[in-house]
C-alpha cells in the first residue's frame, strides 16, 4: 500500500495500483503549448545522416548483457553475439530503417513537480 505495507490480497493490489495512476495520472493540464509546425532551427539537433556502420553495429552488439531475457521477438541476445554475419544482416536491416526515417522529435519531459 502508499503507507509501505506489502499488498497482500487480490483488492490491496488493485487498490494500490488504482492509487498508484491516479496520483501519476491524475495532474493539471501543461501550461506550455508547442507549435509542432514552427520549432525554431536553433532547438534543432545536429544529427550524424550517414548509413550505418558494420563498425558501429558490431560495437553496440558486444555491449549487450549476457543473461537477459529475449523480448518478443524471441531472439536471445547470445544468438546476436555469437553467430557470425549478425552485424552484416542487422546493419542492412538498420539502413533500410534509417533510410526510410522522415523525421524525429525529441521532447523534452518535466520532472515530476516541475510542470510548470
Amino acid at each position: 500500500m502508499a503507507d509501505g505495507k506489502i499488498a497482500k490480497t487480490h483488492n490491496e493490489l488493485v487498490s494500490r495500483g488504482r492509487e498508484h495512476f491516479q496520483s501519476v495520472l491524475n495532474c493539471p493540464e501543461p501550461t506550455v503549448t508547442h507549435d509542432w509546425n514552427s520549432a525554431p532551427t536553433s532547438s534543432l539537433l545536429s544529427v550524424n545522416m550517414d548509413p550505418i556502420s558494420k563498425a558501429e553495429v558490431r560495437l553496440a552488439i558486444k555491449q549487450l548483457n549476457y543473461g537477459k531475457a529475449a523480448w518478443v521477438d524471441s531472439v536471445q541476445l547470445e544468438l546476436l553475439k555469437t553467430a557470425d554475419s549478425t552485424d552484416q544482416h542487422l546493419t542492412r536491416v538498420f539502413n533500410m530503417v534509417w533510410q526510410h526515417w522522415k523525421i524525429g522529435i525529441i521532447i523534452t519531459l518535466p520532472e515530476k513537480g516541475n510542470l510548470t
